[in-house]
């Protein structure tokens, strides 16, 4: 690759008399990195598109993670860095090579490329190198990649991020988050499903999909989540399809649909969207603001999340990077300000779902539903 043939150029130059760089070196340290051409082949279900171009081919041109490129569409120009995973602050553009996945693809963090651009399947991709290595430090302090293999957690909870949350006034037993136990992109979902299951989930309320996702994962050949199906079907599992854009009203009359949804049924219930980390995280957080949970409370279970899958440790830079830039946005969209150790959370909450429309009385059943023993 480029980058490499650089380094032994240097590693040639420093083994040489000063002024003696060999001619075939020297070209090799100045030859370009090339411009690379793709198609979208894919819009995703948030807007991202995915290229015709996978990450191997991209990266035998010279690209690495943490340079910065310029992509150029049809109603788009920008020059963004190449990374791992979502790192950027929120609005902000990436070229995404998923761990796990075949394809890079162009990315707005928290927003929507397809929708912000206009961009359709078939559309021309141009992406050409703007600055060598010109965001590793973002790749490197942010680089957070989890296995998809059972084998490499200690236990089916913990693969699962499936845990109970008890905080506040909400006992053991009332209220449950996880990945999804019906998508199985991640390998997740029969063991999701089992622990659901295990726990009497009556309710779930489904921040990733729509009822036409659900039905694609109940028709995969890889599909074993019987419980959750029959919850489904018996009108315990209500669909929201909800963007990752956790401060748009859209957004926050999904959840109150969610937990008005959650009131007329019993528990145990179940929250979770597709890796139980985000959108997750951000309803339980209402919920747990909602029935008196501190601050710190609600932060260290949003972190169970990043332990779960990266094994990231408290008081760690990345740790702390997490919170700053996730937790830190997300909580004061509730809370309704930044101030969060003056706060009163549980009356903020409760403005917050009545300010997007959720009925008092709802709100009155909810939090008896979650409190009683």
């Amino acid at each position: 690759m480029n980058k490499l043939k650089k380094a032994l150029a240097l590693a040639l130059c420093l083994l040489l008399p000063a002024g003696a760089v060999p001619a075939a070196s020297a070209e090799a340290a100045e030859e370009p990195v090339p411009e690379v051409t793709g198609t979208i082949i894919e819009i995703e279900k948030y807007g991202n598109a995915v290229l015709d171009i996978t990450i191997e081919a991209f990266e035998a041109e010279g690209y690495t993670l943490g340079d910065v490129v310029t992509v150029t569409a049809e109603n788009y120009n920008d020059d963004v860095p190449y990374l791992n995973g979502y790192y950027v602050e929120k609005g902000e553009g990436l070229l995404r090579a998923y761990p796990n996945e075949e394809h890079i693809a162009v990315c707005i963090n928290y927003g929507n490329f397809a929708e912000e651009t206009d961009a359709e399947i078939g559309d021309t991709v141009v992406i050409t190198l703007k600055e060598d290595d010109g965001a590793l430090a973002l790749q490197e302090v942010n680089n957070l990649v989890y296995s998809n293999s059972r084998s490499d957690y200690p236990l089916d909870r913990v693969f699962a991020n499936f845990r109970p949350v008890v905080m506040g006034s909400i006992p053991e037993g009332r209220l449950y988050r996880s990945a999804s136990p019906a998508d199985n992109r991640f390998g997740r979902a029969a063991f999701a499903n089992e622990l659901a299951e295990l726990t009497r989930i009556n309710a779930v309320m489904n921040l990733a999909d729509a009822d036409a996702d659900l039905q694609s994962c109940f028709a995969a050949d890889d599909f074993c989540s019987d419980y959750y199906r029959r919850l489904y079907e018996d009108g315990r599992v209500i669909p929201l399809a909800l963007p990752i854009s956790f401060e748009t009203e859209d957004f926050a009359q999904g959840i109150v649909r969610g937990l008005t949804f959650l009131a007329e049924q019993e528990p145990p219930y179940l929250v979770h969207c597709t890796e139980g980390k985000d959108r997750c995280g951000f309803a339980s957080m209402v919920l747990e603001a909602l029935m008196g949970a501190t601050a710190d409370e609600i932060i260290a279970d949003y972190m169970l999340s990043y332990e779960n899958y990266y094994g990231l440790e408290p008081g760690t830079e990345k740790y702390d990077m997490v919170i700053s830039k996730n937790i830190m946005l997300m909580l004061p969209i509730i809370a309704g300000t930044d101030d969060l150790e003056s706060v009163d959370l549980a009356a903020a909450t409760e403005a917050y779902l009545l300010k997007h429309g959720m009925d008092p009385d709802s709100l009155a059943a909810l939090k008896d539903k979650l409190s009683r023993a």
